[in-house]
């Protein structure tokens, strides 16, 4: 696995998380549009006549599921930010930080981690830069991971 490719399993994770959230309040916009039992002719089949006890059962599973990728999510950054804070040099560490743990443009980091002291040009050349020293610094873990990929 490549430095690149271990820092943007922090933007999987996340987008898995919004994903989960998205599910889940699908789930719960079907438990507050379910109406209560309707005074119409009953017909006998054979469907889920709880429909509200299994939609809230799979908002409560659809919750603990959110809350373990948060907690995963939150981990995996702290892990991640301390391997990058192994760098030597703290310009490669605030390009890495500022792009793989807050998901800054370019531009934004150009502009507010350096002051507008660097061109966008200069900050992509620290970046690759600084994913060198990453993958130097870190190649034993990086080997061991091989292809596996965030989940």
């Amino acid at each position: 696995m490549t430095a690149k490719e271990y820092l943007q399993q922090v933007k999987i994770k996340e987008a898995r998380i919004k994903n989960l959230r998205r599910d889940k309040e699908s789930v719960e916009a079907m438990l507050f549009s379910l109406s209560g039992n309707s005074d119409g002719e009953r017909v006998q089949s054979s469907r889920n006549h709880d429909k509200l006890g299994t939609l809230y059962s799979r908002n409560d599973e659809a919750e603990r599921e959110l809350d373990s990728e948060i907690e995963s999510l939150v981990m995996f950054k702290i892990e991640v930010s301390r391997k990058i804070n192994e760098l030597h040099n703290a310009k490669y560490m605030t390009v890495l930080n500022c792009r793989y743990i807050h998901f800054m443009s370019w531009e934004k980091i150009a502009e507010s981690a350096f002051d507008d002291q660097y061109s966008v040009r200069h900050i992509l050349k620290m970046h690759g830069l600084a994913l060198l020293e990453f993958e130097e610094i870190h190649k034993d873990m990086l080997s061991g991971m091989g292809g596996r990929k965030a989940g």
